[in-house]
């Protein structure tokens, strides 16, 4: 078959409630020369039969058994090595591609070709696919890749929107699965190593937003996984070894009391915030109250600035 200019990349496990939806997007894109790579990771809900259905209709698609389920990066990785095309469009199975998805980031790597990875701004939707808010980011411009390198901040991209380069991802080994569950923040911050990271300031993906304390939880994990990877970033880049996460546990727990209550600070404040913003999704505004205000007297920056970009409940 000839290669195409896109490899949509997705691995799913027990994704029925939603696959449908997110297969479908990608299939009634106005941009059709991609192939659909989707790695099925050991489903036992009933989602490798709805994938079946859908790769007997569109020969696009290439359906993947991975023969055990080794997480989103296994999966990742596995599906990745079937990838042949110039750019890999990642894709999650809860989340919608709007119509004009791969058009528009085409032709905005065609008008950047410094850029080796980028992303969209996404419409949040809630479990019924009700628009629930929008996601915003500083990192549209050169000038703020530039700053974010010279600070030596992480990147971050909307990963189920992301448009990345093949050669480049596969020269780096795909995903790391010791970053779950930030194991995309470490993927930019080494893509970052290579060139140009931006976002493409449209909305042009509905992502789907999930409350639930397990959520929370996992969202604290992510953000010390996050921090591991940016302190690699800024071991490669200063030519020395990556701290091991072992190494990276031991650092922060021997630091001095009052960094480690600042780091607990700022650290709490995110935790709280994004438990808010869950809580007002899902419609629990005394919780969500409670929580916003905490985080705001945590880190009252953070928190005001980050409502000033985000206004959950909003039509569009």
């Amino acid at each position: 078959m000839p290669v195409p200019q896109i490899s949509v990349l997705m691995s799913v496990r027990n994704g029925l409630r939603y696959v449908d939806a997110a297969v479908n997007s990608i299939l009634t894109q106005t941009f059709a020369d991609f192939e659909f790579i989707i790695v099925e990771n050991g489903s036992t809900d009933g989602t490798a039969e709805a994938l079946e259905r859908w790769a007997a209709k569109d020969s696009r698609i290439r359906l993947l058994r991975n023969p055990k389920d080794e997480n989103q990066s296994g999966g990742l990785n596995y599906g990745l090595r079937a990838c042949r095309a110039a750019w890999v469009a990642r894709m999650d199975a809860d989340d919608i591609a709007l119509p004009d998805r791969f058009a528009r980031q085409i032709a905005f790597v065609s008008e950047n070709p410094d850029v080796k990875a980028t992303s969209c701004l996404a419409y949040y939707i809630d479990a019924q696919s009700r628009r629930v808010g929008k996601s915003v980011s500083d990192l549209t411009s050169r000038e703020v890749f530039e700053r974010y390198m010279a600070e030596g901040r992480s990147p971050g991209l909307m990963h189920p929107g992301a448009l990345i380069e093949t050669e480049l991802l596969k020269r780096l080994g795909g995903y790391r699965p010791q970053f779950e569950p930030a194991n995309d923040i470490d993927l930019w911050c080494r893509v970052a190593d290579h060139g140009v990271v931006l976002v493409q300031p449209e909305y042009l993906i509905e992502y789907r937003v999930h409350g639930g304390s397990g959520i929370a939880r996992a969202f604290s994990l992510s953000l010390q996984k996050a921090i591991w990877a940016r302190d690699c970033m800024r071991a490669r880049r200063s030519s020395t070894p990556e701290p091991t996460w072992e190494q990276f546990v031991a650092g922060r727990r021997s630091a001095p009391w009052w960094l480690r209550l600042n780091r607990w600070r700022k650290a709490n404040a995110k935790r709280l915030y994004r438990q808010s913003a869950l809580d007002r999704i899902s419609s629990q505004m005394f919780p969500a109250v409670i929580e916003m205000s905490a985080a705001a007297l945590l880190q009252p920056t953070y928190a005001v600035r980050r409502l000033i970009g985000q206004r959950y409940r909003e039509s569009d």
